[in-house]
């Protein structure tokens, strides 16, 4: 299992959860977004911090092309 898939399933059960609760996406989706980077902060710093969230900016559109080395 990858991180990724690890953070997806978490999200999708967040997801499911407020769905049952009656609380809109949205609303998780930005509690969800403040505890990740509070916690990032305290983990690496508000430096490290900018550089992800800044990356992440970058590539929201999600139609860029990333270049990367095959071994």
């Amino acid at each position: 299992m990858s991180a990724y898939s690890i953070a997806k399933q978490q999200l999708d059960g967040a997801l499911a959860a407020a769905a049952e609760g009656g609380v809109e996406e949205e609303m998780v989706l930005r509690a969800l977004l403040a505890s990740l980077v509070e916690r990032y902060r305290d983990l690496r710093g508000v430096e490290d911090l900018k550089a992800v969230l800044q990356y992440q900016l970058d590539n929201a559109r999600g139609d860029e092309d990333h270049e990367f080395m095959r071994p």
